[in-house]
């Protein structure tokens, strides 16, 4: 499969870098797009590692680098996911649905569970954060 068209990369970067709720997440997408749009090399392989696609939720959730961009780990593609699944799940459950969320000691792991119960209380959810790592 051809890698997609640089320019449409660079544009999918930018516009991702002014949703992403975090600011350091947003300033290396931002630097990395000026950069790459200069012509640098290295810049221009980051955001392509960064945005090949969405990360995908499998069998054992949400796994990936940590790093900005749709294809890593990272608070944007968290809230992003849970909106999905809550979405999912006031459809098909009766009344309003509760959620568990448990976190480890990983990088980023309490800011994501707080942001997938922020996110869930939000939409209606009952969310139900597991105390400790």
């Amino acid at each position: 499969m051809p890698e997609p068209d640089l320019n449409v990369v660079l544009e999918r970067a930018g516009e991702w870098a002014g949703h992403d709720p975090d600011e350091n997440d947003r300033a290396h997408i931002e630097s990395w797009v000026a950069a790459a749009r200069g012509g640098d090399d290295e810049a221009i392989a980051r955001v392509r590692a960064a945005f090949t696609g969405p990360l995908t939720f499998g069998t054992a959730g949400l796994r990936g680098q940590v790093g900005p961009g749709e294809s890593r780990m990272n608070r944007a593609v968290v809230i992003r996911t849970t909106a999905g699944l809550v979405a999912y799940l006031r459809d098909v459950v009766s009344e309003g649905p509760r959620i568990v969320i448990g976190y480890d000691a990983r990088h980023g792991s309490a800011a994501f569970a707080r942001d997938t119960a922020a996110v869930a209380d939000a939409a209606g959810c009952e969310a139900l954060v597991l105390p400790g790592l």
